[in-house]
């Protein structure tokens, strides 16, 4: 415990031995305040709350047991250290003190080192073990008294020639919170309890001939009852009037305690006590149970968070499921397209290999009956003949192996995962495929200035460019097509521009975007027609040509990125221009890193 930033109130301590401790105290590093008695330390309280009192065992206004035992009442101050100062080693008074609350019992002859081992003790224990209570003030008890000039209470006991009875001077000596009431007539019910805090205790007059005081404390109960508060109503009669039959009117007047005017000085302010003391417990365990209905109330609050993040954790794993199944059917119905191209591309190298095969099985056959027939020159000849065919067939068997290789990784099913891509990789591999339907007529550029490799998903790629590129491209031809039926003569090149490059991010957010662009030569997307392209189901292709699930499959793999994808017409070539934006995620490309 940093001890520098503890406070320690000297309580009733006075003279030569209270500069001593202060001396003493300071020099520890303790901030020391000195309070003359107990109802200059409770009315402190109000403002801050001391780590430790040390207070002397006769005060002027109340017994170091008295404010032990106020102080544990209370759940602000119930577990503030209390230490006891006596003149002498008393064994009765420390036994007293003890048993009321105080945590030590120390003769101001004693040694210093051991008082100063026992408050170090206390202050570190009491650091570690008080819990927090948010939100929670220290009060004085408050008592209400009501009567008036010409009431049993005003003068009882000879009191009241000063204009404040005598109760009202008692209850002020032991440290109350007093408040008196002379004239109920004008007291606001209604507004009622008096003051910022509502009364502990209030005793009513039921003797005074201004005011019917039953009739009050019916009143008083009902303000009770209406603002749910534990105030406790005591009454009392005039000297010989309490009976039996007074007491079941002052029990149905809501009245918790009825004496007599004939009643002691210190047997009052016990009853008094008393009350105050049930009302003060209850109070505490009214927030006690409020405490509990808050915690389970935020405990079933956690219980509705964890249930509805598993619920929303399930939502985001079905449309996770549900994206990838999409990507999966969009990328089979780009394969159905492209299937005649591909097929293609396979038949051209395996009709060589077919072809070969044939002069290669020749060659073999004349080399072999050269050998037989000692020639090895033609046997060499034939020889080096089967080797020429069979480079050749190894070239078109190597281009077949490089589709299938492209196919496989193409019709992966991890496209939702993300992982480490690398981009020019993919793209070659779209390249590949695409190539039956780019054919010699149009030329695709790639400048890659952004780092090779991006956290993703690999449909941005596989998917996302694969459908512009393709769509690019029937945009081209049908634009040729077109073109060639004007002007026969006429000889176009086109071509296609794939770009990426690292752009801060628009607007206030910090980081940068992975942007990839891809321009074409085509006809263009009218203006009326760019919001709607990413529609699903949206097509301007002709019947039996087109799903129209192409872009919209590519904008749900752009919005689970965090990203955007627009189409703008490009300036320069005059067709369309589609911009791709996703998060650059340096960050996990390095844990990615790591986990492998």
């Amino acid at each position: 415990m940093n001890f520098l930033s503890c406070t320690i109130w000297l309580v009733g301590v006075g003279g030569a031995e209270c500069d001593h401790l202060v001396a003493q105290f300071s020099q520890r590093g303790f901030k020391v305040q000195v309070f003359p008695d107990g109802k200059a330390a409770f009315g402190a309280f109000d403002g801050s709350l001391p780590d430790m009192l040390v207070v002397a065992a006769s005060l002027s206004d109340m017994s170091a047991s008295q404010l032990c035992q106020r102080l544990r009442l209370n759940s602000v101050t119930r577990g503030i250290p209390v230490v006891v100062l006596t003149q002498a080693a008393d064994a009765v008074v420390e036994h007293e003190v003890l048993g009321r609350g105080a945590d030590a019992c120390f003769p101001l002859k004693g040694d210093p080192a051991f008082l100063m081992f026992r408050i170090c003790a206390l202050l570190r224990d009491y650091d570690e073990e008080t819990p927090t209570r948010d939100n929670a003030v220290f009060r004085q008890p408050s008592v209400a008294v009501v009567t008036a000039p010409g009431g049993a209470l005003w003068s009882w006991r000879g009191g009241g020639q000063g204009g404040v009875p005598l109760l009202v001077e008692l209850l002020q000596q032991d440290g109350e919170s007093v408040k008196l009431i002379d004239d109920p007539d004008r007291l606001d019910f209604s507004a009622y309890p008096v003051g910022s805090h509502p009364s502990d205790c209030v005793v009513v007059d039921l003797g005074c001939p201004l005011f019917d005081g039953l009739a009050l404390a019916r009143t008083l109960v009902a303000m009770r009852r209406r603002n749910r508060q534990c105030i406790r109503v005591l009454g009392m009669a005039e000297r010989g009037q309490v009976s039996s039959h007074l007491a079941v009117i002052a029990f149905g007047a809501g009245i918790d305690d009825l004496v007599d005017a004939d009643i002691s000085p210190d047997l009052l302010m016990a009853r008094i006590g008393s009350l105050v003391r049930r009302k003060i417990l209850q109070d505490e365990m009214r927030r006690e149970e409020a405490h509990i209905e808050s915690a389970r109330a935020r405990m079933a609050l956690a219980d509705a968070l964890r249930r509805v993040n598993a619920d929303l954790a399930a939502a985001n794993r079905k449309l996770i499921e549900a994206q990838a199944k999409l990507v999966q059917s969009a990328k089979m119905a780009s394969l159905g397209e492209l299937a005649a191209g591909i097929a293609h591309e396979f038949n051209n190298p395996l009709a060589f290999v077919l072809a070969h095969e044939g002069t290669v099985n020749r060659s073999i056959t004349r080399a072999m009956q050269a050998v037989r027939e000692g020639d090895m020159q033609a046997a060499e000849s034939a020889l080096a003949k089967s080797q020429e065919r069979l480079a050749s067939s190894f070239v078109g068997l190597s281009r077949m192996r490089d589709l299938v290789a492209s196919l496989r990784r193409f019709s992966r099913l991890e496209e939702g995962e993300f992982t480490r891509l690398d981009v020019p990789e993919a793209l070659a591999m779209v390249l590949m495929l695409l190539a039956p339907k780019l054919g010699q007529e149009i030329r695709v550029v790639c400048h890659l200035d952004a780092p090779p490799e991006l956290f993703c998903q690999a449909a941005l790629v596989n998917q996302v460019v694969m459908n512009i590129v393709s769509n690019a491209a029937d945009a081209i031809l049908e634009k040729r097509r077109e073109n060639k039926e004007a002007s026969p003569h006429v000889a176009e090149e086109d071509s296609i521009e794939i770009s990426s490059c690292l752009e801060p991010r628009n607007g206030e957010e910090e980081g940068q975007d992975y942007v990839i662009r891809i321009s074409d030569t085509g006809p263009g997307v009218p203006e009326n027609l760019q919001e709607r392209i990413f529609e699903p189901f949206f097509t301007t292709k002709p019947v039996g040509s087109g799903t129209g699930l192409g872009l919209a499959t590519a904008y749900g793999v752009v919005q689970a990125h965090g990203g955007s994808i627009v189409v703008t017409n490009a300036q320069e070539k005059g067709g369309a221009c589609f911009t791709l934006r996703v998060p650059y995620r340096a960050v996990e490309e390095r844990r990615s890193d790591y986990a492998a």
